[in-house]
């Protein structure tokens, strides 16, 4: 049921992910005075995972994986976590405003157990990002540490931290049909871009 949902909401993504924006920002105004960009790029982030766990046939590993990154980029762009509450029932609205004659109320209810599953791991993110965030303080106090926004990295020289939200380096080719592939390895970013190149691949061409 979720998974017939979110194929037809990847039909117009970039819709998906305005009616999204609206209504987080309306059921969570305190999120989005915290948030950098008005709340977009969040609102992309999530938008884009949820579609991704509805439709991947990926690990149930991976795909945990994949939630505790999203949390943690989540938990550095200032996004607290008792508003998950706030996405979930923002979610609902989202779909149900798009989906016209196709929405009944069972598939409501799948939506949630499928955001719920989801929420401990974004939260398991958002945890070890602070974590991370308070260790590094720590190497930042001592003595030889660190100087701030720099990273230790395994050879034991600072390296420029990575600024949050910000792509990686990908090879388009590669990705672009990973929502099909078995590898347990494939990477965060190369999800979150695959699940960008499938919208622009499903989106109609003009009439010429």
């Amino acid at each position: 049921m979720v998974r017939f949902s979110a194929d037809r909401m990847m039909r117009f993504a970039d819709g998906f992910v305005r009616r999204l924006h609206q209504d987080i920002m309306a059921l969570s105004p305190n999120a989005a005075g915290s948030l950098a960009g008005d709340g977009w790029l969040f609102c992309e982030r999530m938008a884009q995972a949820v579609l991704w766990v509805a439709l991947t046939d990926q690990p149930a590993g991976l795909v945990a994986g994949v939630l505790r990154q999203v949390g943690a980029d989540n938990w550095r762009e200032g996004f607290p976590d008792a508003e998950y509450v706030s996405v979930a029932h923002a979610l609902v609205r989202t779909i149900r405003g798009l989906s016209d004659s196709d929405w009944f109320t069972s598939m409501g209810s799948a939506w949630i157990s499928c955001f719920l599953w989801m929420q401990p791991h974004l939260l398991a993110g958002a945890r070890q990002a602070a974590a991370e965030a308070e260790a590094m303080a720590g190497l930042d106090r001592a003595p030889g540490g660190p100087r701030p926004g720099e990273r230790q990295a395994g050879d034991g020289r600072p390296h420029p931290a990575p600024v949050p939200g910000e792509p990686a380096d990908v090879d388009l080719e590669s990705v672009a049909g990973l929502l099909d592939d078995e590898d347990d390895q494939v990477g965060y970013g190369q999800i979150m871009l695959s699940m960008t190149l499938r919208s622009r691949k499903d989106k109609p061409h003009p009439e010429p």
